[in-house]
Formats: C-alpha cells, sequence, structure tokens
C-alpha cells in the first residue's frame, strides 16, 4: 500500500510542475516576453539559484535599481544584475553599470540600452528540475 501512495504521490507532484511550468510558459508568451532559469547565485536574496525570471527583451527604459539580465564575453551564461549606475556615451545614449546584489563590486564594462533585458517576474524556486536536466 505504500508503495502506491509514493507513486501517487510522485506523480501529483509531477502533473503540478508540468501544469506550473505550462502557466508560466503561458506568461511569458502574453507578455510578449522570454524566461530563464537562474544559475547562479549573484542575486541572492533578491534572486536565487533555480528560480525562473521573465524578461522583457525590448524594455522601454531602464532606471537605477532595475533587475536585467544580458551577454557578456567573459562568462557563457547571460548575467542577471542589478543596474548599480546609468552614464551617457559622447552621443547621449545610455550606458548601465551593473552589479549583483550578492557582489562587493560592479561587473566590468558599460552596456547599452539595446544589449538588456528587462527581469519582470520571478518565479522562486521553479527551475531546480530544469537545472537537474541540463546537469547545473
Amino acid at each position: 500500500m505504500n508503495k502506491i501512495s509514493n507513486k501517487v504521490i510522485i506523480l501529483i507532484l509531477i502533473m503540478f510542475l508540468i501544469a506550473s511550468a505550462s502557466l508560466i510558459g503561458a506568461a511569458g508568451i502574453l507578455l510578449s516576453s522570454d524566461i530563464r532559469v537562474v544559475v547562479d547565485t549573484t542575486m541572492s536574496p533578491a534572486i536565487n539559484r533555480g528560480d525562473i525570471v521573465i524578461i522583457n527583451k525590448n524594455p522601454g527604459s531602464i532606471v537605477e535599481g532595475d533587475v536585467v539580465i544580458y551577454d557578456v564575453t567573459w562568462n557563457s551564461n547571460q548575467i542577471i544584475a542589478r543596474v548599480d549606475s546609468i552614464k551617457n556615451d559622447s552621443n547621449g545614449n545610455p550606458l548601465y553599470e551593473m552589479k549583483g546584489d550578492n557582489n562587493p563590486d560592479p561587473y566590468p564594462g558599460w552596456v547599452p540600452l539595446n544589449e538588456i533585458s528587462k527581469v519582470v517576474y520571478v518565479y522562486p524556486e521553479i527551475g531546480h528540475i530544469t537545472l537537474m536536466i541540463m546537469g547545473l
């Protein structure tokens, strides 16, 4: 009897996870956004490893304190960070300096707006299965 109960519990858990992933995917599509699984702890405790973030790939504006995601040459994964400061280039276009909440110093370099996506929502913990499947 215990073996059957354990199987039922596992089946219910799997169905719940599939339904949750489907809802997250639908939310991402409805928001014309994209979805990423967080693979590191640089934004802890605000955003943790295994959280899923929904991002707006074409934000109209970014302000100091916004959480963003962008590509860097020194890491194979995209970086999730908070905008630490903003300055303008010689043409008046904004450039952004980023810093992880869990890091003492900002990341190197200034990033233009067209290379930044804005984190618009965080689903805690749901991405751990994806990390296990990916071997991360």
